[in-house]
């Protein structure tokens, strides 16, 4: 048996280092920021509601709640207002932060964030001759990374970065590309690949990544880049765009998305067993033993997210058709039609909801005991891998179809969408659907669609062993594939289309947020009244 590898005795000395430094700065801070818990009660439920109204991954919540706070305080930013320790307070009332937990130091921490930010935002508007509305968009994109800096400063695990750096060494020396590939942008792209898959990482969490790369002394130094930011804003942000759209983004995801679990099985293993890491990792059976432990406890929170990520889905897609029943389907059958048709609302509400509950319903974890076997080996593997074994992974180009071969592809693609829309056609003839009722029918049927597809994915997570593709399923994806590809475009621009955030958003948050802080300050006023007595 192998020993293990140089990588992994360094990730159990770091871990282990870290771990003492820990607990010597462990130092209880009388003067934390606390707020009362009614209003973190009342507050608390808000964020649910707004939050069951995008179908965002709840990891995402944190950053997106903190980019909500910013967009609404942008111009108190511009006018130097101090805000940092309200913006903690509204993240703990939102319960996305720990209450009575983070010293008064942190909301000073977020001044000087928000501070060189509003510097490049000054500097940007002296020297932009771009028109207002790309202006705006642009501010708005730089302050998604203000957000994601502000986010970094409450990280659940301070190791999680020791993990990725030691995941990237090894998927580097396990994986193989042909020499064309090789070289500094592909040890880059390697490791996005990591963070994307570690992390679950959206699009802006990527780029903020990058931007960490690029210019790491804006974190420690950022003066000199302020102007020069804002200088080259527009294309700052269009070369972090164009890093993301690399030509093999999809071959690595596919190599990550199988080998994560190993990640997230040795961070279980080292955090639970803390002295003992060494001793289990470098015995075989110890290990098996401790991996099926750990495996199991995976296998039931991936079928309770599962649940709970299809009763979200299921809750999106009613939420947003009862907006639409009473705002557009039920006005325009009055108007088109005279009459309202029950039967036709009655089909657009229920369906979706039923099918996608169905589709959730047949969707199964990956079989247990075959799968465990082959995360073992893997795993073993990975954690013993040296430069005499074979690679455990291939990078290969993307290789190009002939004229002939994409034309032809294109065709049967074409024959598909034509079929698929001669069946809807006739199904809304036969059902006597107007031109409104078909569209919002095929808008939620692509969205339920594409929602069945990440549901699988999801349930996915934990497979070793590659699917295998069913008779039934390949048909059905074949027929319904055009639905799904629309509900993959809607999706990705459902913030775009999500009226209900946005009436949320503009009309409701702001007053509820001031009631809110008002409340809380009213709160302050009585305690120190009450004390006082």
């Amino acid at each position: 048996m192998e020993s293990l590898s140089q990588h992994t005795k360094k990730l159990l000395e770091e871990i282990a280092k870290s771990s003492g430094e820990k607990q010597e700065n462990n130092e209880f801070s009388s003067s934390s920021i606390s707020v009362s818990n009614l209003t973190s009660g009342i507050e608390f439920l808000y964020e649910k509601i707004r939050n069951a109204l995008e179908y965002r991954e709840e990891h995402l919540w944190l950053k997106d709640a903190v980019f909500r706070i910013l967009k609404r305080r942008f111009f108190e930013i511009l006018a130097k207002e101090k805000i940092g320790r309200e913006i903690i307070e509204e993240l703990i009332r939102g319960r996305y932060l720990e209450n009575d937990h983070y010293p008064e130091s942190k909301a000073f921490e977020v001044e000087d964030i928000l501070k060189k930010y509003r510097e490049v935002f000054e500097a940007f508007e002296n020297n932009s001759k771009l028109e207002e509305k790309k202006n705006s968009q642009l501010e708005e994109w730089f302050l998604s990374l203000a957000a994601l800096e502000i986010v970094d400063l409450f990280p659940k695990n301070k190791t999680d970065r020791v993990f990725i750096n030691y995941f990237w060494n090894v998927m580097k020396e396990t994986t193989v590309a042909s020499q064309e590939i090789l070289g500094e942008e592909f040890d880059q792209q390697l490791y996005l690949a990591v963070f994307r898959n570690f992390f679950k990482a959206d699009e802006s969490m990527e780029q903020y990544e990058l931007f960490r790369i690029k210019y790491p002394e804006w974190f420690s130094n950022p003066n000199e880049l302020i102007q020069k930011f804002g200088k080259i804003l527009p294309r700052l942000k269009q070369n972090l765009e164009k890093s993301l759209k690399y030509g093999l983004r999809q071959e690595l995801d596919r190599i990550m998305k199988r080998r994560s679990l190993f990640i997230f099985m040795l961070q279980d293993l080292i955090s639970q067993e803390k002295e003992r890491s060494f001793e289990i990792l470098d015995n075989p059976e110890l290990l098996e033993q401790k991996l099926k432990e750990i495996y199991d406890t995976h296998y039931e929170k991936g079928r309770e997210k599962l649940q709970t990520s299809s009763v979200r889905a299921i809750v999106f897609i009613i939420l947003t058709k009862m907006l639409l029943l009473f705002a557009i389907e039920v006005p325009f059958q009055s108007w088109y039609d005279g009459k309202i048709n029950y039967f036709i609302l009655g089909f657009n509400t229920l369906i979706p909801p039923l099918v996608l509950i169905i589709s959730s319903l047949i969707i199964k974890m990956p079989g247990e005991e075959q799968n465990f076997l082959k995360i073992v080996t893997e795993f073993e593997r990975m954690l013993r891998y040296s430069q005499d074994l074979p690679p455990l992974d291939v990078v290969r180009t993307k290789k190009q179809r002939s004229l002939p071969t994409r034309i032809v592809l294109w065709l049967i693609y074409g024959l598909n969408v034509v079929f698929t829309g001669w069946l809807l056609q006739k199904l809304f003839v036969f059902l006597k659907f107007n031109f409104v009722d078909a569209i919002i029918f095929i808008l939620f049927l692509s969205l339920i669609s594409f929602f069945a597809i990440r549901l699988r994915k999801t349930a996915n997570q934990l497979a070793a062993v590659e699917e295998k593709d069913h008779l039934v399923s390949v048909l059905v994806e074949f027929f319904f594939f055009p639905i799904i590809e629309i509900g993959k475009w809607i999706s990705r621009g459902v913030s775009a289309l999500n009226i209900t955030a946005f009436v949320f958003d503009f009309l409701i948050e702001t007053p509820f947020k001031t009631m809110i802080q008002v409340l809380e300050e009213w709160f302050n006023f009585i305690k120190e009244r009450r004390q006082n007595l």
